[in-house]
């Protein structure tokens, strides 16, 4: 098998280096424009599309778990008058979580396309959100009808509101979970994906510019030795934006790499954290009217209150009765070391996340608040246990101050604040990737095309002279 040959004319060798140079120019054009674009989609699809999609999900949880939570308080007023401004209070609080649920699942239906587990957990959650609205209606209406007094509702109305509750938390719920991780679980598919892109496109377009800029001088070298002249000004300028294109890739990806961290796991594992927090403390507060309500099954949502606690706070092997006692000395450890963090769930992950400027004190204010509402919780209880049903009942829908309403919707605004702030990171980081490769994709293709246009030039003159 013969081998190849090189050109044996001076002219020849020129075209064959200068074509090797201008295709080595078209491929880092092409990798790293291809890089900063695939870049700028995963931004759109990121900021515009999956972030907000898994908020929406936690939306949704909180807004049906809220729902069944006002069912609750409003059959446990009954038709006490001392109650009328609460039960009115209430009867609002569900309007506003209906309204807010269906625009949620509208929202969420319209984001399912293209996404088989998200549509999957969305048909569960309209499949039986009506067979819950319809419980849960009949069970008000049946109970109002009767005019029974607060606490004492209608055993055929609890038993339909049983039913509700128990479609609510066995099924509805539990959908709308698999709902918030089928997205974002899409967010971090994007995620690991495009980084993984950005480290293989890094990579070659170094490579490949690094030997751009060696071939480059090589031609040089070449045209010097061959043509006795010193520079040739139109390839010593491509070789300086090579130069220049090196370093604007190597600074631009790894940017891109590191906004992507900081937009995923800075921000938005605190905002997703919180967020589940939020949707799981609403669960927690309608927990304590199912208690109230339902005597018989006061010890099942006793212990749900606790497991749901756990989840957001996690303090191992705590009991209702021993959580305030131990969460009190994980807080007063903390505050002596802020790296000694003894309590796990959501509010352990984002203490161990705590990164951006206000971030710390908004949580250790929520934390606080969260104290606050748990003791709350425990009064609750006492009060039942003195068979003071009445009080338990204005103290647990109180919204005066030290009542437990207004230190559970304390802590609320308290836990919004601090999702505020990584929210407000992840919009920042969002902005700051997509704004730089607005800046820099033009830069890059436009370098690119200009090392081959120089590239030509520098070798137009020499090519003229063997035709003259």
């Amino acid at each position: 098998m013969r081998g190849v040959t090189l050109p044996r004319t001076v002219p020849a060798r020129l075209r064959w280096y200068t074509l090797g140079c201008v295709a080595l120019a078209v491929l880092v054009g092409a990798v790293t424009v291809s890089a900063a674009s695939g870049a700028r989609a995963s931004w759109d699809a990121i900021g515009g599309r999956q972030a907000p999609q898994v908020v929406d999900a936690t939306g949704l949880y909180q807004a049906l778990t809220d729902l069944d939570g006002q069912s609750a308080n409003i059959m446990l007023f009954g038709a006490d008058p001392s109650f009328a401004t609460a039960r009115s209070t209430a009867l609002h609080a569900f309007d506003t979580d209906r309204t807010t649920a269906d625009h949620d699942l509208q929202q969420s239906t319209l984001d399912a396309a293209g996404n088989a587990d998200t549509q999957r957990a969305l048909g569960a959650v309209l499949d039986e959100l009506g067979r819950y609205q319809d419980l849960a209606g009949r069970a008000l209406a049946l109970n109002d009808s009767a005019h029974r007094p607060a606490g004492h509702p209608l055993p055929a109305a609890l038993t339909l509101y049983r039913q509700a509750t128990d479609l609510m938390r066995t099924e509805l719920l539990p959908a709308s979970d698999r709902l918030v991780n089928a997205n974002n679980t899409a967010y971090q598919s994007t995620y690991t994906a495009e980084r993984s892109a950005l480290a293989t496109a890094l990579v070659w377009s170094i490579a490949l510019l690094v030997v751009l800029v060696a071939a480059l001088l090589a031609v040089q070298a070449w045209l010097t030795l061959r043509f006795r002249r010193m520079v040739n000004p139109a390839l010593a300028a491509a070789t300086l934006l090579a130069l220049a294109l090196l370093g604007l890739t190597a600074s631009l990806l790894p940017a891109q790499r590191e906004c992507q961290r900081v937009a995923r796991h800075d921000a938005f594992d605190s905002v997703v954290a919180l967020t589940r927090a939020r949707a799981l403390v609403a669960d927690a507060n309608a927990d304590e009217s199912r208690y109230l309500l339902d005597a018989d099954r006061a010890t099942t949502y006793q212990d749900s209150f606790l497991a749901t606690s756990q989840a957001v706070l996690t303090l191992p092997g705590a009991t209702i009765a021993g959580y305030d006692a131990q969460l009190a000395s994980a807080v007063t450890a903390y505050r002596a070391n802020h790296d000694d963090v003894r309590f796990r769930g959501f509010y352990g992950a984002e203490f161990r996340n705590i990164t951006f400027a206000g971030e710390r004190a908004a949580a250790e204010r929520t934390l606080h608040a969260y104290q606050a509402y748990q003791a709350d919780d425990r009064r609750i209880r006492a009060y039942v246990a003195r068979n003071q049903l009445a009080q338990a009942i204005a103290y647990d829908t109180s919204y005066a101050a030290g009542g437990s309403n207004a230190d559970f919707g304390a802590h609320d605004a308290a836990l919004q604040r601090v999702i505020g702030v990584n929210a407000a990171a992840f919009h920042t980081a969002v902005q700051d990737g997509s704004s730089q490769l607005d800046a820099d994709t033009p830069l890059l293709g436009g370098g690119a095309a200009a090392v081959v246009l120089l590239c030509l030039l520098g070798v137009r003159p020499r090519l003229a002279e063997f035709r003259r």
